[in-house]
C-alpha cells in the first residue's frame, strides 16, 4: 500500500539531525494536454532503517501553480516537508544514469585532450631545442687571427649544420601540425559532449531542494513518486493530407513542446485532448435590467457589466476566477476526450519540441471541381468525405498534397466521428473563370443610385483548357431584397441547378459539363425598382 501526502505548505527546514540523503527525481511519465501537463517524477534509492532527511532537487515550485503530491513505498512514513534554496551538494552524486553517462563521455574527451596537449608539449620541446641549436650555430664565428682556410672550413661547417638543423626544424613543425589539428577536433568533440550533458539539464553545485523527513521501517530500496501539474508543456496535431484516386491519406503527427526547465529522458508519454486548464464551471448569470428614459433626460454612462466588476473584485481579493473558454477547444461540444499512448519512451530536452509520428488513416473521398467566378479566375478541387475513422479528427495545421504534390497549408477544424466535411486541395489551373459586368441600361453607374430603376447585365464564363471532359460546379450570388419597397427581378440563362445553397440566400449553383476546350457562358440580368426619393445601395 502506498502512502500519499500533499505538499500543503513549504516549511523552512532547520539543520537536519538525522542522516541526510540526496536523490534526483527525473520525469518518468507525462500526461500532456494541449495546454498543460501532469508530470510524474520518480526516485529510487537504498536507505537504512531509521529517521532520515531526503533532499531532492526541485527548482522553482511556483512554476507548477501547485505543489506536488508525494507517494512512497510501503514501510516508509512521511514527516515534515520543506524547501531550501541554494543547497550545496556534489552534483555528480545526483546525476541520473543518462547524465552520468554523458558526464563520463565528457570526462573521456577531457582525458584525450590532456593527453593530446602533453604530446604537443613534447613535440614543442624538440622544436624549441632545434630553434636553440640554430640560434647557436648562427652565432659561431671564426676566431680572431684565423687563416682564410680556417675561416672557409668554419663557414662550411656552419652551413652544413644550419641546413641539417633547419631541415630537422621543418620536420618537427610538420609533426606539430597534425597534433594541433587533432587537438582542435578534440575540443570540438568536447563542446559537443558538453552540449549533450547540458541538454540533459544536470543539477548544479547549488540546487533548490525539496526536503522530506521520513521514517524507514526496514533497510532496503525506497521508491518516491512526485506528481505535479505543469503549465510548461503542451501538444498539437499536425497533418499531411494527400488526395489520390478518390482517397485521402491522412498522416497524423504529434508536436510536443516542453519548457519545463528539466530534461525529459525516456519518458512514458500519453497525450490527452482534455483541457483541465479551461473553464470548469458555468459562468455566473446576473439579472438583466431594462429601463427607459425621457428623450430630454441625459442618458447615464453605461455601467461596467456586473459580472466583469465582480471578476475584478475577486481578482483583487486573490480569489480563483474561471478563465474565459478557449476558442480553439472545440472538444467541449460533445465532451469527448481522447488519449494517445505513445508506444516508445520519448526524450525531449528543456525548451525543445519533438515531432512524433502517430499513424496514417485512409478515408474515402469524393472530389469535385468548384468555381466561384464572381471572385476567382480559376477553379479549385474540393473533396467531400465522412469521418468514418471511429474517432474525432482533432483541430490542427495540415499540409495538403494532391497526387503527392504539395499544394499548400491550411487549418483543420474539429471533425467529430461520423461528421461530413469539405476540404479544398488547391487550384485547377486548367479551368479558367471570368465575370463581366456590362454597363447599366438605366440609372447611374456606381454603388449608390438616386434614380428609381436599374438594370444590370452580368456574364460569367467557365472555360476548360484541359484535354479531358470536366464537371464543374459554379457558384454565383444572385441578388435578392428583404424590403417590400425594393423590387428585384433576376433572370439567369441557363437557370441555376440549385439555389439558396446551405441556406445562404441567393447563392446558386450551376452544374456544368465541359468538353475539352469548351467554354460555357451564364448570362444574368438583374432589374431593381424602388420608390422615388430613396437611395439604392448595392454592389453587384
Amino acid at each position: 500500500m502506498r502512502a500519499t501526502v500533499s505538499l500543503v505548505a513549504l516549511i523552512a527546514a532547520g539543520p537536519a539531525l538525522a542522516d541526510t540523503f540526496y536523490a534526483q527525481a527525473p520525469v518518468a511519465e507525462a500526461m500532456i494536454y494541449p495546454d498543460g501537463a501532469t508530470l510524474t517524477l520518480r526516485a529510487e534509492l537504498e536507505l537504512p532503517a531509521g529517521e532520515h532527511t531526503l533532499m531532492v532537487p526541485y527548482a522553482n515550485p511556483e512554476r507548477t501553480g501547485s505543489l506536488p503530491r508525494i507517494a512512497v513505498s510501503e514501510g516508509v512514513s512521511i514527516g515534515a516537508l520543506g524547501f531550501r534554496r541554494g543547497v550545496v551538494a556534489n552534483p555528480r552524486a545526483l546525476y541520473s544514469p543518462a547524465q552520468a553517462a554523458a558526464a563520463a563521455e565528457l570526462d573521456a574527451v577531457e582525458d584525450r585532450i590532456t593527453a593530446q596537449r602533453d604530446a604537443i608539449a613534447a613535440a614543442q620541446v624538440a622544436r624549441d631545442a632545434l630553434e636553440a641549436k640554430l640560434a647557436y650555430i648562427s652565432s659561431i664565428a671564426a676566431p680572431e687571427g684565423a687563416s682564410t682556410a680556417e675561416i672557409l672550413e668554419i663557414a662550411d661547417l656552419v652551413a652544413a649544420q644550419t641546413a641539417t638543423a633547419r631541415a630537422d626544424l621543418i620536420a618537427a613543425e610538420a609533426d606539430l601540425r597534425p597534433l594541433a589539428e587533432a587537438l582542435e577536433d578534440l575540443e570540438a568533440e568536447r563542446a559537443a559532449a558538453q552540449a549533450a550533458l547540458d541538454r540533459l539539464s544536470p543539477p548544479a553545485a547549488e540546487n533548490d531542494m525539496l526536503t522530506i523527513d521520513m521514517t524507514v521501517a526496514e533497510a532496503g530500496p525506497v521508491a518516491l513518486e512526485l506528481t505535479e501539474q505543469s503549465r510548461s508543456a503542451g501538444w498539437r496535431v499536425d497533418y499531411d493530407l494527400d488526395l489520390d484516386a478518390g482517397e485521402i491519406a491522412l498522416d497524423r503527427k504529434l508536436i510536443v513542446r516542453q519548457q519545463d526547465g528539466r530534461s525529459w529522458s525516456d519518458v512514458a508519454l500519453t497525450l490527452s485532448t482534455a483541457r483541465p486548464s479551461d473553464q470548469i464551471a458555468p459562468s455566473e448569470v446576473y439579472p438583466d435590467l431594462a429601463d427607459i428614459y425621457d428623450p430630454e433626460t441625459p442618458r447615464p454612462m453605461p455601467r461596467e457589466p456586473m459580472a466583469e466588476a465582480d471578476m475584478v473584485e475577486e481578482r483583487a481579493a486573490g480569489l480563483a476566477v474561471a478563465p474565459a473558454p478557449m476558442v480553439s477547444a472545440g472538444l467541449q461540444v460533445d465532451g469527448l476526450n481522447v488519449s494517445y499512448v505513445y508506444p516508445e519512451p520519448v526524450t525531449i530536452a528543456a525548451g525543445e519540441t519533438a515531432e512524433l509520428a502517430l499513424d496514417t488513416l485512409t478515408i474515402p473521398a469524393t472530389p469535385r471541381i468548384e468555381a466561384a467566378p464572381r471572385w476567382d479566375d480559376t477553379a479549385f478541387l474540393v473533396a467531400s468525405f465522412t469521418n468514418d475513422t471511429g474517432e474525432p479528427i482533432l483541430p490542427g495545421s495540415a499540409s495538403l498534397m494532391r497526387d503527392g504534390h504539395f499544394v499548400g497549408r491550411t487549418e483543420l477544424p474539429m471533425i467529430p466521428a461520423g461528421a461530413d466535411e469539405d476540404l479544398a486541395f488547391g487550384p485547377v489551373d486548367s479551368i479558367r473563370l471570368e465575370t463581366t459586368f456590362l454597363r447599366n441600361a438605366e440609372g447611374d453607374a456606381g454603388l449608390i443610385n438616386r434614380s428609381s430603376t436599374r438594370v444590370q447585365q452580368i456574364t460569367f464564363t467557365v472555360e476548360n483548357l484541359s484535354d479531358d471532359q470536366q464537371d464543374v460546379r459554379a457558384l454565383f450570388p444572385l441578388t435578392f431584397s428583404e424590403k417590400e419597397a425594393l423590387e428585384v427581378d433576376v433572370t439567369a440563362v441557363p437557370a441555376p441547378d440549385e439555389t439558396d445553397i446551405e441556406d445562404r440566400r441567393g447563392v446558386s449553383a450551376w452544374d456544368l459539363v465541359l468538353a475539352p476546350g469548351e467554354t460555357q457562358t451564364v448570362e444574368i440580368t438583374v432589374e431593381l425598382d424602388w420608390p422615388e426619393g430613396k437611395v439604392l445601395n448595392w454592389a453587384p
